[in-house]
């Protein structure tokens, strides 16, 4: 029977080597995940490595969800009209041109109901957005977990971690380290406080056992409904 380290929604096959002195892990060209421990290492120790390891295994995980990504998260065009959200408002893309005898402005701002891109970004425009949407990321999410923690009762790590996690709105590291999207931001502010809440359960709840849903309902009597939005819609912004 062949091995395997399931770890949150992530699955390893194990590998065995009589040779091997150490725990390592690959990403496959396929995106399966192998494990190759030694021959005298338990599942355990190899869980309990693995999972200090999380983040570098979701980034390298992004670089291969690009077919998957696409089938959750929409693609847009970088061009005038474009549709962005934030916070679940929606604003149109428009494209500036920048002077040089002018002070420069950011590369990407909010301006009313526009979305403004300088324009000699735009073939970076979804690297550029995304940056901007992780330092907005990186206060609004700390702040939203410092209120949640208290609810669903648990200390995770002092910072949380805004990656691209590949079609993953989030997760939640052995050390307690939290991880989101950047595309979070993107959603409304009570859909946001939902995928928190979530990844705060699975601090208590590692699977997604009725246990877990019970944590959640707890600190979120409606989470249902924020859940059926996210499937619904979350992959349309």
């Amino acid at each position: 029977m062949n091995e395997a380290i399931k770890i949150d929604d992530l699955t390893f096959e194990v590998r065995r080597s009589k040779r091997r002195k150490t725990i390592g892990v690959t990403v496959e060209r396929d995106a399966s995940l192998v494990a190759h421990l030694p021959e005298d290492t338990s599942i355990d120790q190899a869980s309990e490595l693995i999972r200090t390891r999380l983040v570098s295994i979701y980034q390298k995980l992004a670089s291969h969800d690009g077919a998957r990504r696409e089938s959750v998260f929409r693609c847009p065009e970088f061009v005038d009209g474009e549709g962005f959200y934030f916070l679940g408002q929606h604003f149109r893309l428009k494209l500036v041109d920048s002077d040089p005898a002018e002070d420069p402005v950011p590369t990407v701002r909010f301006e009313g109901d526009r979305l403004l891109l300088r324009r000699e970004q735009q073939t970076a425009g979804e690297k550029r957005i995304a940056e901007y949407y992780i330092r907005a990321a990186n206060v609004y999410l700390n702040e939203a977990v410092r209120k949640w923690k208290n609810v669903v009762g648990v200390e995770p790590a002092r910072y949380v971690q805004v990656m691209d996690l590949g079609f993953r709105w989030g997760s939640c590291s052995a050390d307690g380290t939290l991880n989101f999207h950047w595309r979070v931001m993107q959603l409304p502010p009570q859909v946001i406080d939902y995928v928190i809440v979530h990844e705060l359960a699975h601090l208590k709840v590692a699977d997604h056992s009725p246990g877990f849903w019970r944590e959640v309902r707890r600190a979120l009597p409606n989470y249902q409904v924020h859940r059926d939005w996210l499937r619904q819609k979350g992959g349309m912004l």
